[in-house]
């Protein structure tokens, strides 16, 4: 590989792409056009703009997965480390690009964790006194010493991100790829992927991240460039980033650059302290509540531990917590998808089967491509109205105005569920969510793959519900939505609610407390030292 290096360091680019325009196999139009980017070796680049806008197809280049598995017509030309991709063999290019895509399930390959960190390592037939000291080193900069030997089909969405990630730290590639890796990440596991990226970097590799949440890389990031229909639309340092205004960053469907400006949009929402909660609950009474419950997966030790929760009509509650706290799974029993082992489950005060929640009790997943069955997108919102229409007629024309239109579906009628974007598909989700007339609807990570302006569309649509008397619940680890849509907060702890209160100008530390949002330890700041 000497003759590749040295075209890198002729170069010092890493990443080059030089007028790439990309169609994929069957699409009506390009999804990259005339798009040219060179990001030279050291330095982290983020890549942003509005679902759909191209940004996953661009990192889909830089590691060959096009045109090795999407297939369509490429214009244009793609190196790294100063060789065209197509002269790299496969595991040549897999040693020098690690990725991380959105979604961690598609990368799994093992049943247990040690294992899985360790797969990259075997693959490339590394000597085994070498991959037990990488799988090490990299279960200790992400911070999941504690999952070593766990059954990886027992882990949170959270860790199981967490996993792929140390599965590809542990190669020690050249190129770093991020797809949206933050999408299931609870804020310290952020905050320690944002130290393993400045890490990476003093080490001389290179990180392109796909991303819209974007607080996390303040003070990491040396660029961001903006994508727009396909093509690429301003390139700024991070300096020219920051001195943008709010209003000029989210024009272009831009989320906020720090936890500071959160805060800022954040106070906006709140009435002062002293005038009352900032929504009124809708009814009386409970819509969904669990009452004792102890619930788990076959064969593993329960995850909710005799757990209380409610869920009020004309509320809208976020649920917080670290990862493998129990709040999916808090969700996925509320829903019928985990039966509890005992205690109770009521809704409208009757204790209900769990086959029996199904319809009455919706639930956005974190993955919506599990509950897309449809061969449309059209079919599937039709469906929807079907079954709203059906279960809550005097719900059925709650949703504002056009749903297609509203959530930034138009023109997708006639495209299968499944060749949507990751942003594509979790507003479909929440559409059908919307439509189908549920008494209680709960998001599992419903923002993982919006953008700004889409963000807060799903913020009123949730709200013009909670006004209707839908009780709501968010699951999230997404600060800046929470502030932006919800009344209350929950946090989960070891299976249980720990803490519950209103939120508002007064509780927000708390808030930000509970997120992990204070002052480093010394142990947070040592995490990947050494």
């Amino acid at each position: 590989m000497g003759r590749r290096d040295a075209g890198a360091r002729a170069t010092g680019l890493a990443i080059e792409l030089d007028g790439c325009t990309f169609t994929y196999g069957g699409a009506p139009r390009a999804s990259l056009v005339d798009v040219s980017l060179e990001v030279p070796s050291g330095q982290c680049v983020v890549v942003t703009g509005r679902s759909g806008c191209g940004k996953t197809t661009l990192t889909r280049l830089v590691n060959a997965l096009i045109p090795m598995l999407y297939e369509g017509e490429l214009e244009g030309t793609v190196r790294v480390m100063g060789t065209p991709v197509p002269e790299w063999r496969a595991e040549e290019l897999f040693a020098r690009v690690g990725s991380v895509f959105q979604n961690p399930h598609s990368q799994f390959v093992n049943l247990d964790v040690t294992s899985e960190l360790a797969f990259g390592c075997e693959s490339l037939g590394m000597d085994r006194r070498d991959m037990v000291e990488r799988v090490g080193r990299a279960a200790e900069m992400l911070g999941i010493e504690e999952l070593l030997g766990r059954d990886t089909r027992a882990l949170s969405g959270g860790q199981k991100q967490s996993v792929i990630l140390g599965s590809v730290c542990a190669v020690h590639p050249d190129v770093f790829v991020f797809d949206e890796p933050t999408a299931s990440l609870d804020v310290h596991a952020m905050r320690r992927l944002a130290r393993v990226i400045a890490l990476l970097k003093e080490q001389g590799k290179t990180v392109l991240v796909s991303e819209h949440r974007l607080w996390w890389l303040e003070g990491v990031a040396d660029r961001y460039v903006l994508m727009e229909n396909g093509s690429i639309s301003a390139d700024w340092t991070a300096e020219q980033f920051a001195a943008l205004p709010l209003a000029d960053r989210s024009a272009h469907g831009l989320r906020a650059a720090s936890v500071r400006e959160i805060d800022s949009l954040c106070f906006g929402l709140f009435p002062a302290p002293g005038h009352g909660p900032r929504r009124t609950c809708a009814g009386g009474g409970a819509v969904a509540r669990m009452r004792g419950v102890e619930a788990g997966y076959r064969g593993r030790p329960a995850v909710l531990d005799g757990i209380d929760f409610e869920l009020e009509p004309g509320r809208i509650v976020g649920l917080v917590g670290r990862n493998g706290a129990g709040k999916t799974t808090l969700s996925r029993c509320m829903a019928g998808l985990v039966r509890e082992r005992s205690g109770l489950v009521e809704l409208d005060g009757r204790r209900v089967r769990a086959r029996d929640r199904a319809g009455r009790v919706y639930l956005v997943m974190q993955d919506p491509g599990y509950q897309l069955f449809e061969s449309t997108v059209e079919g599937e919102l039709a469906e929807a109205r079907r079954a709203g229409r059906a279960r809550a007629p005097a719900r059925a024309g709650l949703v504002d105005g056009d749903v297609e239109e509203s959530l930034g579906l138009t023109g997708l009628g006639s495209r299968h569920p499944l060749s949507l974007s990751g942003g594509e598909r979790q507003r479909l989700s929440i559409a059908v969510g919307l439509l189908s007339g549920a008494e209680a609807m709960i998001l599992d990570e419903p923002t993982s793959g919006l953008d700004y302006l889409n963000m807060r569309t799903i913020a009123r649509q949730l709200s013009q519900m909670r006004d209707a008397g839908v009780g709501i619940c968010v699951v999230s680890h997404d600060y800046e939505f929470l502030c932006s849509v919800c009344d209350e907060v929950a946090l989960v702890e070891g299976g249980r609610i720990s803490e519950r209160f209103s939120l508002d100008k007064t509780t927000l530390c708390k808030l930000k407390r509970n997120f992990g949002f204070a002052e480093k330890t010394d142990r947070e700041r040592n995490c990947i030292e050494g």
